[in-house]
């Protein structure tokens, strides 16, 4: 995955599908935070791509996420599992 890339789109399914334009596919789980965690599915669908891509923003439930943040906890988290 190229450093550079940009989240293209979220698709909301049992996990959260974080679609990059390098074509590479990121999940997290709703617990990623509290407060998706706790946001009906429908609200999360009304986010908005926040800095070219770099980051999402969900209005509704007043949350923003970031590619790099994403990044980290998914490095954070496989090592654990290894």
């Amino acid at each position: 995955m190229s450093t550079s890339a940009k989240i293209k789109s979220l698709e909301f399914l049992d996990k959260i599908y974080v679609h990059l334009d390098s074509g590479d596919t990121l999940t997290i789980p709703y617990t990623y935070t509290p407060r998706l965690a706790q946001a009906d599915k429908k609200l999360l669908e009304t986010y908005r791509l926040i800095g070219d891509g770099i980051g999402v923003h969900f209005p509704e439930v007043d949350e923003d996420i970031s590619l790099q943040g994403i990044i980290t906890y998914k490095i954070q988290h496989e090592l654990m599992a290894s």
